[in-house]
């Protein structure tokens, strides 16, 4: 009988009614928010798709940090084509439509990768569960930058064999924009990792195990992959160099102390989550065990009862054929993935682990990127394709049927004495213990049913009873791994982005004190050992204001939640922070005239929920002073601006090597600072004033911003260390700020070359594959003819 196995298309159905479960209050309308979607994603992506539609380029964030690069900041990913939805269906709907899409899309690359190395029906099927629907990829799913990227993982593999096995221009543009899209997708780091994993992929293989070729034709490869690689980088040019000159200019240019760069280190015990993932507890149901040990969605790499025990399989696999790896051609990459798995298992041990300082203090990037538990993505991708080539030596034979035994009858006991554990107990806190005991009950069913289908498994040409069996393996490896996220994105009705909820909005820049920003943000709301508690305190969440939530209200603040954030706003904040109670003046600087937080700067009032206000008139974020003093360097500033007797109103201290031989020479007695338009990329204002002075705008100085007095161009100068200024003479004077980042022509540039490139590559490509098929076509035609005229008596 002809051997018969589950299609693709069977698999595909049975993740989705897995999503559809887990997911299921998306499809009822409800949205994501807990932490990063509301706090970062969904209110840049906002904002910047708000003003393509209004005929501007998203190049500035007037709201947060007095102002910060909005397309620069990498994660949000603005240049990325699936978040153009954004543009066509309603932005929060759209957030989780792209978030569930990008499973997909990392189900079928790695479908079509384990397709590729020769894996059978069931094994790809295992793979592509592992992979798309395990703890590394859902519970991460929040985090859309890196989930979005991790997607892109497997068809970079995919295409980048397809380059060096069949060295075809088509693979070679298809590459291209993979490697382009996954640069966009907005998580460099992961991005990184999987083109390191990808470099030792292409190494390995041009030493020859999968296909034993001429070291010409392995040279040929590698080049076409480098080309293809390139090319792609080139696609994301516009988006890298925006990025490149904002990192020149953020507090990451200096480098991270290694305190920082190994925070969120993989701690050798949570290595048992990779068998029990909820074995201390999870933060869906605020059973979280572990305060300050870790956090759960970044130390999950769960892929499920199943796909483990097969990759193990796959190890024990290959041992006993690799001699007659031409016989078990699925089993000849067994070596890499193990390798791949276990270096990244190594590596996110970061400060626990024996080599990582060395590393970083020796190696380059390693002192780029911190959180080493994101080498986890290695061992959660590695695993998985280890899992799917495992189920080529996952058979029923007379050794396995007796251990399989043996292990129902253990997961039994497991079970049995788990739960007479938590009826007897009196020592140990109650719900610690159930944590514990839930923990093994479900290793203990996930274990019974890989034996049951073990026992059960029929002939391999056992027809539909074998294809109903595989349907029965995935629908436990999906109910498996959707056991393990449940609960861990919460949604909220979509009324949480609409304004209906938002405060009445003040007339000046709001700032919140750093450590009651994080006791609001990560112990009232956020807590990462218990997401129940802003679920349901969702309205809350919604009207505090908090850093990038402001956004939706269009309310500025003087703080910014962005992973880059420009230098010289760090070193104000600081500032500010270190001033305490004497921060009045860098506070009227900045345009600040609310505070949240616990303190009273002179002439300052106390208000309700620990926040405090000016007692006069709110300040602007403009105004025009008539003295100035000039400064050289950042040292000389921070200096005076601690004066405790500077006055912002009256002086401007300003940065430049040596003053302007045009200096406002008489200064104002009377002036006057009007603004006739501001949009994120221009501010217009009319200067009225009986003498010369400078207009001084709390907007955060950054490269690519420029002026015009009168129609003239002039001069900005950094102003009070992290602020814009510019010389305005007496009389009427117009003055117009415009941004345009100084990359932008080059980055532009660039993408359009390569995407021009890679589009020129794939059509030669796509027609010689017709010229070719054509070719094939008229031989078979004459062949057949031939055999007819033979055939002719």
């Amino acid at each position: 009988m002809q051997r018969r196995d589950i299609s693709g298309w069977a698999i595909m159905v049975i993740m989705g009614a897995a999503l559809g479960g887990l997911f299921h209050r998306l499809l009822l309308g409800e949205v994501l928010f807990w932490g990063l979607p509301s706090l970062q994603f969904y209110p840049w992506r906002w904002l910047a798709f708000e003003q393509i539609s209004n005929g501007q380029m998203p190049y500035w964030n007037p709201y947060n940090g007095a102002g910060a690069p909005l397309m620069a900041n990498y994660q949000a990913a603005i240049v990325y084509p699936p978040n153009w939805l954004y543009i066509i269906l309603p932005t929060a709907h759209a957030m989780g439509l792209v978030a569930i899409l990008h499973v997909f899309w990392a189900g079928l690359g790695t479908w079509n990768l384990t397709t590729r190395l020769g894996i059978s029906p069931l094994g790809r099927g295992i793979s592509v569960l592992a992979f798309a629907m395990g703890s590394y990829t859902l519970a991460r799913l929040g985090s859309f930058p890196t989930a979005n990227t991790a997607a892109w993982i497997p068809w970079l593999f995919w295409a980048t064999l397809n380059v060096m096995e069949r060295r075809r221009m088509l693979d070679l543009g298809l590459l291209a924009l993979v490697v382009g899209l996954q640069l966009l997708a907005g998580h460099a780091q992961t991005s990184w990792y999987a083109f390191l994993g990808l470099g030792l992929f292409a190494m390995w293989y041009v030493s020859g195990p999968l296909r034993p070729v001429s070291w010409r034709s392995r040279a040929k490869s590698l080049l076409l992959a480098a080309i293809g690689l390139l090319l792609g980088a080139g696609i994301a040019g516009w988006q890298l160099a925006l990025t490149l000159e904002y990192l020149q200019q953020s507090q990451r240019a200096s480098g991270l102390s290694y305190n920082e760069l190994t925070n969120l280190s993989y701690a050798p015990l949570r290595a048992i989550t990779l068998l029990l993932p909820n074995f201390f507890g999870t933060p869906a149901d605020g059973s979280y065990l572990t305060p300050g040990r870790g956090t759960y969605f970044e130390d999950a790499a769960y892929i499920g009862v199943i796909p483990l025990v097969s990759a193990v399989f796959a190890v024990l696999g290959w041992l006993r054929w690799r001699k007659f790896l031409p016989h078990h051609p699925a089993f000849r990459s067994v070596p890499f993935w193990l390798s791949l798995s276990l270096v990244g298992f190594l590596l996110a041990l970061g400060r626990y682990g024996p080599f990582y300082r060395f590393l970083v203090e020796y190696v380059p990037t390693f002192d780029s990127f911190r959180q080493p538990v994101r080498w986890l993505i290695w061992p959660a991708f590695g695993l998985s394709i280890l899992a799917g080539i495992g189920v080529g030596n996952w058979n029923r034979n007379q050794r396995t049927f007796f251990w399989t035994r043996l292990a129902i009858a253990g997961a039994i006991a497991m079970i049995g004495t788990s739960l007479a554990i938590l009826l007897v107990q009196d020592a140990i806190d109650p719900d610690t213990l159930a944590v514990f005991v839930e923990a093994f009950v479900m290793l203990g069913v996930w274990t019974i049913a890989t034996g049951v289908l073990t026992l059960t498994q029929p002939a391999a040409t056992g027809g539909r009873q074998r294809i109903y069996w595989q349907a029965a393996v995935l629908i436990v490896v999906a109910a498996d791994l959707a056991w393990a996220v449940a609960g861990l994105n919460p949604t909220v009705p979509d009324d949480f982005y609409n304004r209906s909820f938002s405060v009445s909005e003040p007339a000046s820049r709001l700032y919140w004190l750093q450590d009651y920003e994080e006791e609001v943000k990560f112990q009232q709301f956020f807590d990462l050992d218990d997401y129940t508690r802003a679920t349901g305190r969702w309205t809350d969440v919604r009207t505090s204001l908090l850093p990038n939530l402001n956004i939706l209200d269009r309310v500025s603040l003087l703080n910014n939640f962005d992973p880059l954030q420009p230098d010289i706003h760090r070193r104000y904040v600081d500032l500010i922070e270190e001033a305490g109670p004497g921060a009045a003046p860098l506070l009227r600087a900045a345009g600040v005239g609310r505070v949240y937080g616990e303190i009273t700067p002179a002439g300052w009032e106390t208000g309700p929920e620990a926040h405090t206000s000016l007692a006069t008139a709110s300040p602007p974020a403009y105004w025009i002073v008539p003295q100035a003093v000039w400064v050289e360097d950042d040292t000389s500033a921070l200096a005076l601006l601690e004066s405790t007797d500077w006055d912002p109103e009256q002086l401007v201290i300003l940065q430049e090597h040596s003053p302007p031989e045009q200096e406002a020479a008489t200064a104002f007695s009377q002036a006057e600072v009007i603004i006739r338009s501001q949009e994120p990329t221009e501010h217009q204002y009319r200067v009225v004033a009986d003498g010369a002075g400078y207009l001084v705008v709390a907007n955060t100085w950054y490269p690519g911003w420029e002026v015009r007095v009168d129609g003239d161009e002039a001069e900005i100068y950094r102003a009070n260390l992290a602020f814009q200024a510019v010389i305005v003479p007496a009389g009427d004077t117009d003055v117009t700020f415009s941004y345009t980042p100084r990359w932008n022509e080059a980055g532009i540039t660039t993408s359009l070359v390569a995407l021009f490139a890679t589009v020129i590559i794939v059509t030669l490509g796509l027609l010689r594959g017709q010229a070719a098929m054509r070719v094939r076509g008229s031989a078979a035609t004459i062949h057949a003819q031939a055999e007819d005229q033979e055939a002719l008596p």
